[in-house]
């Protein structure tokens, strides 16, 4: 629905931070799919909350963040559509108006950088405003940035699977649903494809709980949509108030430099982020200087229900890009603490190597207690 209040508004600590992840990955996303040899010819940059293009304080939008950086990183010959999507039509107007200020000089022709402007909401317009300019065939990223509140049809998730090279990035704000869980309709069953399942926050007490069990059924909706890969991460801000953001493709590639981006964003937005599996619940303030302790919980863990010969460090770094919010070469030193306390043991000394074998201590001295018996 259109916004409460002034447009454009304050941009929310939250949106700083995410936009700074959203401009490192589309620096990485537009020279990827349409520079080199391997090139597609076109690519499409969707949104279905497209917003005013611009915050109150003058920050630019998304839509601005993703121009910037397609003409920073890209040359004029390859197609790029944007199609940006509002039910607001004080945002489509402002957005038309902060494009022409942002670049009064118009840095790509009018025949490679083509933009659709779409009063109306994302579930009735984005997937036939897709269809409209032929996007699909080649790359899409879409931004389906509601926080929430706003249900992005399952049908359209499904194309975006299908398609080429095309990602989905998606921010879920838990708080909506568990305030108003037992308000809201059938529209926010479709949130999740359908899937009222959700809705068991309702009968739990544990507010972390509920949303783990929200981001739960969301991360199976965008499975079930058909995207293999699945990155997700928690914000929170100075107040604790928590934004997960969640990313969907079907490469590796792209998870890799999701991660990236992520792990660079600017620590000025005073923004922590959280691994959603950690039950330690503890926030990463210091990218820079990451503290490993989360990561070394959910490695122990992912240990102890190894098989007996236990698991490589290789196997546990890849366990690390696409299940938790850390990268790979975090893993060694999350590694570390755990052998330094005698939790697990390496297959030889010395330092432990990707190829090490690692196995449970507590488990391997139970299964010798076993055989022996």
């Amino acid at each position: 629905m259109p916004v409460s209040g002034p447009v454009p508004w304050d941009r929310p600590a939250h949106t700083g931070a995410k936009h700074d992840i959203y401009r490192r990955y589309l620096l990485r996303w537009f020279p990827i799919l349409l520079g080199g040899e391997n090139a597609f010819p076109s690519a499409t940059y969707a949104e279905g909350f497209a917003g005013p293009g611009v915050y109150a304080g003058g920050e630019p939008g998304s839509p601005i963040i993703a121009m910037r950086a397609l003409v920073e990183k890209v040359s004029d010959k390859p197609t790029v559509r944007f199609v940006l999507v509002d039910d607001d039509p004080r945002c489509v107007a402002s957005l038309k108006t902060q494009f022409r200020k942002f670049f009064p000089d118009r840095p790509r022709s009018e025949a490679t950088t083509k933009f659709t402007f779409v009063k109306g909401t994302c579930i009735e317009k984005l997937e036939a405003s897709l269809d409209r300019v032929g996007a699909w065939g080649q790359p899409i990223l879409a931004v389906l940035d509601s926080w929430g509140n706003a249900p992005v049809s399952a049908r359209l998730l499904q194309r975006l699977a299908g398609n080429p090279s095309s990602e989905v990035i998606v921010t879920l704000g838990p708080q909506p649903f568990m305030r108003f869980v037992s308000q809201l309709g059938p529209a926010a069953d479709e949130v999740f494809g359908g899937d009222s399942s959700w809705r068991e926050i309702e009968t739990m007490t544990d507010a972390a709980a509920k949303r783990q069990h929200l981001l739960t059924c969301y991360r199976a909706t965008l499975a079930d949509a058909g995207f293999r890969n699945l990155l997700d991460f928690e914000l929170i801000d100075v107040r604790g108030e928590s934004l997960y953001l969640v990313f969907a493709t079907n490469h590796s590639r792209g998870v890799e430099k999701m991660k990236d981006s992520l792990w660079e964003v600017d620590p000025v937005f005073g923004v922590g982020f959280r691994d959603p599996r950690d039950e330690g619940q503890e926030a990463l303030f210091e990218l820079t200087h990451p503290h490993l302790e989360p990561l070394t919980r959910l490695l122990h863990r992912r240990i102890s229900l190894a098989q007996a010969d236990g698991v490589r460090v290789s196997e546990l770094r890849d366990f690390a890009l696409y299940e938790t919010v850390f990268r790979p070469q975090h893993v060694i030193r999350a590694l570390e603490p755990l052998r330094q306390r005698a939790l697990i043991e390496t297959d030889s000394p010395g330092p432990i190597r990707i190829a090490s074998m690692v196995r449970d201590t507590a488990s391997a001295r139970s299964r010798t207690v076993t055989r022996r018996s």
